[in-house]
């Protein structure tokens, strides 16, 4: 069964800069699946990071089932990270590794299980994916498409509670988006598991998630159910999903902050 995590008053910032974002606050409900959606440069990638400690916030608290991540040692945090199973954008796959190696690492490198029970995993997350006799290939014989969902199994061998995956579908069609979002459908009712995916595809928010989130010019500008935030009048959410051109997005965030955003949908919680 899936954990839930809580962010309060989160910031984050490098080197003393500008914020990526601030006071950002809001909760992931255990078993479900969140999205969240924002321009590019919006530091959604960053926020993953941070939620998993991999990046330290300014100033704000995470919790993961109900304990607070910020303020772990390396023991305790490596300990909760174990618990977390994490999709990046490009399927940070071994290149020297076929697909096989690649998924039953994690349980190499952090487990002791015997190479039997390892196959068994591996093989059965293979199946799950759709990747079944493939397993012999290199991640530069395959697809994208197949990249990422090589990505997903491993992300997934060690039953995680918490997954995270970081714009699962960039760099795939429409088609093979849609595949990867119902497969990952299909894992969320099947192992329990909480979701946050960051993303910028709207077919992907409008069928997918539990719940939507929505960072804009460093702050979380809305949250709720999805059918809330679909509905939602507020300008940047509704011009963002109608993939609109007039509204308060330009094409640089340098034009994206002459434009004051109106609170219609109020403070996301």
């Amino acid at each position: 069964m899936g954990v839930g995590a809580e962010v309060v008053g989160l910031t984050k910032s490098f080197n003393g800069g500008r914020p990526v974002w601030s006071d950002v606050t809001f909760t992931i409900p255990a078993g479900d699946i969140t999205v969240l959606l924002g321009p590019s440069g919006t530091g959604k990638s960053v926020f993953l990071k941070t939620l998993i400690g991999l990046l330290r916030p300014d100033t704000g608290k995470v919790y993961i089932d109900n304990q607070d991540i910020t303020s772990m040692g390396d023991r305790d945090l490596y300990a909760m990270r174990q618990r977390c199973g994490v999709l990046f954008q490009d399927g940070a796959l071994f290149g020297s590794m076929n697909l096989y190696d690649n998924i039953a690492f994690p349980l190499r490198e952090h487990t002791r299980k015997p190479e039997r029970e390892i196959r068994r995993i591996v093989m059965e997350l293979m199946d799950l994916v759709g990747l079944s006799g493939d397993d012999d290939k290199l991640p530069a014989e395959i697809s994208g498409g197949m990249r990422k969902r090589a990505g997903l199994a491993r992300a997934l061998v060690m039953n995680p509670e918490l997954i995270l995956c970081d714009e699962p579908d960039s760099g795939l069609d429409p088609v093979r988006t849609a595949h990867l979002s119902k497969l990952i459908a299909e894992l969320n009712a099947e192992t329990g598991a909480t979701f946050l995916i960051v993303t910028h595809d709207i077919n992907t928010a409008r069928t997918l998630p539990d719940h939507i989130g929505m960072l804009y010019l460093r702050e979380l500008i809305a949250f709720g159910s999805r059918d809330d935030i679909l509905a939602s009048e507020e300008p940047v959410v509704k011009q963002f999903l109608n993939a609109a051109l007039d509204g308060p997005i330009g094409m640089s965030e340098e034009r994206d902050a002459v434009d004051p955003i109106p609170h219609e949908f109020g403070a996301a919680q």
